[in-house]
């Protein structure tokens, strides 16, 4: 009796696998893909809830189309979404989720070779994702799939807190919009996705400031002015010191904007200007990883950050 007990307990449990179909994204409707993309972060490592101003919005930012991205579906039941953003030669995964119920049964293996079949059929050169850094079993997904590591990316925020005035002698300058969409393209830093030229024209709401010091430094930032919040900031720093001239610009930013909470996304962990965001208050919320799988076989793949150049169409 024993022994059988202890045979029982040995027996390991498996899962049974589901018969489901990789069904086109553009066949539901936005209301749909919020729920299921919602019932899919129910216990996500980090809690990403969507509604359905939020899920049109995140398609139309980030070049979403749905007649490459997947759902999976068995019966009348979704298991599992995925987004495919297109731009130039490069796709990029976006979005992956897979309910609870669904899970080690093979669908996310399934969804992202579906989504890696579109792309190539798109004829992209590579394609491009981010995983929390540490959700593993997704990670090791990505690897086993031939993804490469490329970066560690910060999502930073800093909540509304009253600052000192800016230090005397300092020239700074507002931009209007026109004015930050001409300046953000001379950029030089290495975007990602959701940080590339592309998402700022599609967001809009854009504003910036230049800056000048008495020590000779002198640059620019970006960022997207909203009722409640800051975010995608970009800056850049045209001569003299990083830390002082991204100091002195967050500093005049925050005294212009005194009472919205701020997040910037995806600034890279090795960026001249992340102890400058420190120093003005900033908090590291979680770190994303980078991956990027080349698909045209003839080519190396590029193990630093791509550093592709969006322009509005």
């Amino acid at each position: 009796m024993i022994n059988t007990q202890m045979n029982q307990l040995n027996v390991r449990v498996r899962r049974p696998k589901i018969s489901y179909d990789l069904v086109a994204a553009n066949e539901f409707n936005i209301q749909q893909l919020t729920d299921i993309y919602n019932q899919t972060r129910v216990d996500y490592v980090v809690p990403m809830p969507m509604s359905q101003a939020k899920m049109r919005e995140y398609i139309k930012v980030y070049d979403v189309d749905l007649t490459q991205s997947v759902v999976a579906i068995s019966g009348e039941t979704a298991f599992g979404l995925g987004f495919l953003g297109r731009r130039g030669d490069y796709t990029w995964i976006t979005r992956l989720g897979i309910t609870p119920d669904g899970r080690k049964k093979g669908v996310g293996r399934r969804m992202m070779e579906g989504l890696i079949m579109r792309s190539r059929n798109l004829k992209a050169q590579a394609i491009i994702l981010e995983v929390i850094k540490n959700n593993t079993p997704a990670r090791q997904l990505f690897d086993s799939l031939g993804f490469e590591t490329l970066r560690e990316l910060l999502v930073i925020r800093r909540p509304p807190t009253q600052l000192e005035s800016p230090a005397a002698g300092e020239h700074v300058e507002t931009l209007g919009y026109q004015d930050a969409l001409e300046i953000v393209e001379t950029r030089t830093d290495s975007p990602s996705w959701v940080t590339a030229n592309q998402s700022l024209y599609n967001a809009g709401n854009l504003s910036g400031l230049k800056a000048e010091l008495p020590n000779g430094g002198r640059g620019w930032l970006v960022y997207q002015n909203t009722v409640f919040q800051l975010s995608r900031l970009v800056i850049e720093t045209q001569q003299g010191d990083p830390f002082k001239v991204a100091t002195s610009l967050l500093h005049n930013l925050h005294t212009l904007h005194p009472a919205q909470d701020t997040v910037v996304e995806n600034l890279p962990a090795d960026d001249v200007h992340w102890q400058a965001f420190k120093a003005i208050g900033y908090l590291t919320s979680f770190v994303r990883i980078e991956m990027k799988l080349d698909l045209n076989e003839n080519r190396p793949v590029d193990q630093s950050a791509f550093a592709f150049r969006w322009r509005p169409s």
